[in-house]
């Protein structure tokens, strides 16, 4: 299927996430014209090698900066309002007890997860209103739906911004502009894999095969077609999809 996204101005936060670095790869695949984001130069850079990306390619532009703070948002603008397709994804708030939590963690998850993707929409959103098209995907979390202990932090925050995306996509003003989220569950990340690496391996082997009997597919997503999901719902096939909220997590639902 071609996806037509050739020459596509597309705008990827958090490229040095491995769900966000799958993304760019890719976008580029498709030979878009890709702009990102990073906190961490090394970071995209080991994981373009594990994804067998190339990171000197002439379509991609690295911006190493933080997209949850406004200064930095404010430095990318002119390459956020030209975008025609807008990734937004910013990394997950720290776990535990939330009764631990001072209003402080609580200002810094809003601001994270919530209120800085609303200023980077806010920038995008006119622009390809004006040019009559558009795709926007939050790239959010299974745990909107599905809470999960000690990540009240990441639900609150992601699923505030879960209503604000259905709110926005529900509006008139905005008819060629496809609007979604897509919610991930377990894929296989360095993140997860080094919490599982870094218990024993008895202790490994017990926690793997809870989450895996938890997955009906029985294994963890792949990053690789996490992205091209992203790339399907970003193209004109997808265009008549808006509000939605795409599970993608094998099935689970606890």
């Amino acid at each position: 299927m071609n996806l037509h996204l050739k020459g596509k101005r597309v705008f990827i936060c958090s490229g040095d996430t491995d769900l966000g670095a799958a993304c760019v790869i890719e976008f580029l695949n498709e030979n878009a014209q890709v702009n990102t984001t990073v906190l961490s130069i090394k970071k995209i850079e080991q994981l373009f090698k594990k994804f067998n990306g190339d990171l000197y390619h002439k379509n991609l532009k690295i911006h190493e900066t933080d997209i949850t703070n406004f200064n930095d948002i404010n430095l990318l603008e002119d390459q956020i309002k030209k975008s025609e397709v807008l990734i937004t994804h910013t990394p997950s708030p720290a776990s535990g007890n939330f009764i631990q939590w001072n209003e402080k963690d609580w200002l810094n998850a809003l601001n994270n997860n919530l209120v800085s993707v609303i200023k980077i929409i806010n920038l995008a959103l006119p622009e390809m209103n004006k040019k009559k098209l558009g795709s926007i995907l939050n790239i959010s979390s299974m745990t909107t739906l599905y809470p999960m202990n000690n990540l009240e932090l990441s639900t609150a925050s992601r699923t505030a911004l879960e209503g604000f995306i259905k709110s926005i996509a529900k509006k008139n003003e905005f008819p060629n502009v496809s609007i979604n989220s897509i919610l991930p569950g377990y894929f296989l990340t360095d993140s997860l894999e080094q919490y599982l690496n870094n218990q024993t391996e008895s202790k490994k082997n017990i926690i793997e095969s809870e989450l895996l009997n938890k997955i009906p597919t029985g294994r963890f997503g792949n990053p690789k077609e996490f992205a091209k999901a992203c790339c399907f719902l970003c193209s004109h096939h997808a265009s008549f999809f808006k509000g939605q909220s795409f599970l993608m997590n094998g099935g689970q639902v606890t």
